[in-house]
């Protein structure tokens, strides 16, 4: 079984994920990612384009520039609107508990890590969630450091919200 839509990732978020590589996680995100396209795509924003504006002349970016730029994909005419126009469901990722899209378009789904990790244990395509969970919040791999703990704000179930009007979308529907 395979994830059978394109996965978004504004310019922003993915320069947050894959910034420094001599760091092993943004390493290996950056690979996965740049090796699976499709079906990830960049997305790029107005706020991207100046974060890397900025860390060119070596300066440093707003703290939230991907908070930012997720806001400018979804609110521009040629963001998140020419996704929902195909009809097609639409999945956003986030982590940030706090994160409720208002007037969400048709077809908009919002899945937080949490959620996607249940879906996909629920649907076959990983063994357990609860695993991978575990090491992201309790690094134990060689390259890790207690530090690298991610903090997950939507334990123990995730979020997993429908979309309210057109499509049903769940995991491992096609």
């Amino acid at each position: 079984m395979a994830l059978d839509m394109r996965l978004v990732v504004v310019d922003a978020v993915y320069d947050e994920l894959t910034s420094d590589t001599s760091y092993p996680k943004d390493k290996d995100v950056k690979a996965f990612i740049d090796g699976h396209q499709p079906p990830f795509v960049i997305e790029n924003t107005d706020i991207g384009s100046e974060a890397r504006a900025k860390r060119k002349a070596g300066g440093r970016p707003k703290k939230n520039a991907g908070e930012l730029a997720i806001v400018d994909f979804m609110t521009s005419d040629d963001g998140m609107s020419k996704y929902v126009a195909t009809g097609e469901p639409v999945a956003i990722l986030f982590e940030d508990a706090g994160v409720r899209v208002f007037n969400k378009p048709p077809n908009l789904h919002l899945l937080s890590t949490v959620g996607m990790l249940r879906g996909l244990e629920r649907v076959g395509i990983i063994d357990s969630a609860d695993k991978i969970i575990h090491e992201m919040t309790h690094p134990s791999k060689p390259d890790r450091r207690p530090a690298n703990a991610r903090a997950l704000t939507d334990l123990p179930n995730g979020v997993d919200e429908p979309a309210a009007i057109g499509s049903s979308w769940v995991p491992g529907n096609r």
